[in-house]
């Protein structure tokens, strides 16, 4: 029966992430167990029986394809242009009247909601590489 290998600490207060001390640790457990996983646990933000705790797996980059980092980089490159767009939208709206704020997307773009569309996409694109990868792990290994 294969062993895994589990690590688990906690971030108190500051969410479930894995920090670049986390990342180094986990590269070196992955290096020795191919189903390393890292789990992180927040005790502050666990309240009411809601416990806020999350897994994480690296992702081997001799499994990413050039194809899915090149629409990944075009995408965030988008975000970030809408999201500046959107910081400077926000910006005017400050200076402006009820009625010229009335009138003032009418026939343009909104920034907020193409900026909302790019991240559904980049989300799903993300969790759809993630299942190929931990399937191919689990699969094909």
């Amino acid at each position: 029966m294969p062993t895994v290998c589990c690590r688990y600490h906690s971030h108190p207060g500051f969410g479930c992430w894995l920090s670049g001390v986390d990342i180094n640790t986990q590269q070196s457990f992955e290096a020795l167990s191919e189903r390393a996983v890292a789990v992180v646990v927040d005790p502050i933000q666990s309240v009411k029986g809601k416990v806020v705790i999350d897994a994480f797996r690296l992702i081997n980059p001799n499994m990413m394809t050039t194809k899915s980092t090149a629409v990944n980089e075009t995408t965030v490159t988008e975000m970030l242009e809408l999201a500046k767009n959107y910081n400077k939208a926000l910006e005017d709206e400050e200076k402006m009247t009820p009625e010229q704020l009335a009138i003032k997307n009418v026939g343009k773009q909104d920034p907020k909601r193409h900026l909302e569309e790019k991240v559904d996409v980049l989300m799903s694109n993300n969790i759809v590489q993630n299942l190929g990868a931990m399937l191919d792990t689990m699969v094909f290994k």
